[in-house]
């Protein structure tokens, strides 16, 4: 099951970079349009600000969720890194559980506000499109980042139970 698990992980990982990099390409390839359009043209695109400020949002949760996966987030280990093997793996083992558990109550609650109707009518200034299809960015993304959690306190486990190794 854990090879399942890592593999689904490590294919979800990749959808995420290739996602990553086509987001920022965009974001980039907008910003650029509207300054050449607003100081060569004096005529800017209206939604351009709106827009970049929704993907620069999606780029930003995803790439949480991809460091999650490479396990890049920044951390004060100073504590743990003095304790026994053996400690430290329980200890680790305890907040893979605890940021799980976080995650999965962020999800929930993301979850139950986007589904709102007033959130669902709520739509966006310039562009018109319904703001649910900004949020449920939000969604998606603490879903992926509870499932490279998930794998990581799998993963956590079965190195504590195994007495360290791997």
């Amino acid at each position: 099951m854990l090879a399942l698990l890592s593999w689904f992980d490590d294919w979800l990982s990749r959808v995420e970079k290739i996602l990553l990099i086509t987001l920022t390409f965009g974001l980039v390839t907008l910003l650029i349009a509207q300054v050449f359009l607003r100081y060569a043209f004096n005529s800017p695109l209206f939604w351009a600000e709106e827009v970049a400020v929704q993907v620069f949002v999606a780029i930003s949760f995803f790439g949480v969720s991809y460091l999650i996966y490479q396990k890049q987030l920044v951390v004060i280990d100073f504590i743990t890194l003095i304790l026994p093997s053996s400690f430290r793996l329980a200890i680790e083992c305890a907040f893979q559980i605890i940021s799980l558990l976080t995650l999965m109550v962020m999800l929930i609650l993301t979850f139950q506000w986007v589904t709102e109707p007033m959130v669902q009518n709520e739509l966006s200034p310039t562009t018109q499109l319904p703001r649910w299809y900004n949020y449920a960015v939000l969604l998606i993304a603490l879903g992926s980042m509870s499932f490279h959690q998930l794998r990581h306190c799998f993963k956590s486990l079965s190195e504590l139970f195994r007495g360290g190794k791997s």
